[in-house]
């Protein structure tokens, strides 16, 4: 899709493509401010050329803590379960309660550490 820009003087012109756009500016404006805005442009695209990988570093670490919390979060149920079932019982176990809430301890406190 084009663009139209008026310039001081009144006129309008379309472009579709940088290139149009630095033809006009070599054209009103001259070859050194085309040149400024080349090397400007070229500062930016350096600036940014590495964003895709730092993206995909993003990605890959952020698929790691997602796959982590999802263990994490497995073992935690695992043990909310058998505290359940171990309650559940006529006769519980105190010392099976002590080791499961105990195991839950160590998993926060590593957590969070």
């Amino acid at each position: 899709m084009g663009h139209i820009i008026t310039l001081q003087d009144g006129s309008n012109h379309t472009y579709f493509t940088i290139l149009d756009l630095m033809d006009l500016v070599d054209t009103y404006m001259g070859l050194e401010m085309k040149t400024a805005l080349v090397e400007e442009f070229n500062e930016v695209e350096l600036a940014h050329a590495d964003d895709d990988e730092y993206i995909k570093d993003l990605e890959q670490e952020n698929k790691g803590q997602r796959d982590h919390h999802k263990e994490v979060m497995e073992k935690l149920r695992k043990l909310s379960e058998d505290l359940a079932s171990e309650i559940g019982k006529p006769v519980q176990d105190r010392k099976a309660i002590s080791n499961i809430v105990g195991a839950i301890g160590i998993i926060t406190g590593r957590e969070l550490c």
